[in-house]
């Protein structure tokens, strides 16, 4: 059944006047509805950019997205595989509605670089780096 003849059907049945005394405001009612509705659904379809040779989605605000970028709703994103911008961060569409974490999963305070000076030492720095290696040891 097609959407336009469930909507007659749905008109006809909302406008017998046993089912409600006054039919203009009730269809009035149910035609807002529907409208309301049909917005609702259309509203979850974000649109993003991919650039021709990129791999990476992207909003329209986005400093990589120039005038040779293709607007694509989010479905074909995932279907070609594409993955969030990592400087406009747009919605992560494959994670749902779960935030992304940035942070680093270790420890949370300094220790000694694990690092080897070129002399044979142990390197004196300082690191919260999760892998327990200095900025020049990385």
């Amino acid at each position: 059944m097609s959407f336009t003849k469930f909507i007659f059907e749905l008109v006809t049945i909302c406008s017998n006047k046993r089912v409600n005394p006054k039919p203009k405001l009730y269809m009035r009612s149910v035609f807002l509805t529907i409208i309301f509705t049909c917005l609702f659904f259309f509203s979850f379809s974000q649109t993003v950019f991919k650039t021709p040779s990129g791999l990476k989605y992207h909003l329209s605000s986005c400093k990589t997205v120039k005038n040779v970028s293709q607007e694509i709703s989010t479905d074909k994103a995932r279907q070609l595989g594409l993955t969030p911008c990592k400087i406009c961060k747009p919605e992560n569409i494959y994670s749902g509605n779960a935030p992304t974490i940035h942070k680093a999963q270790g420890e949370n305070t300094s220790v000694q670089c694990k690092g080897i000076t070129k002399a044979g030492t142990r390197c004196k720095h300082k690191t919260r780096i999760a892998n327990g290696y200095c900025f020049q040891h990385q």
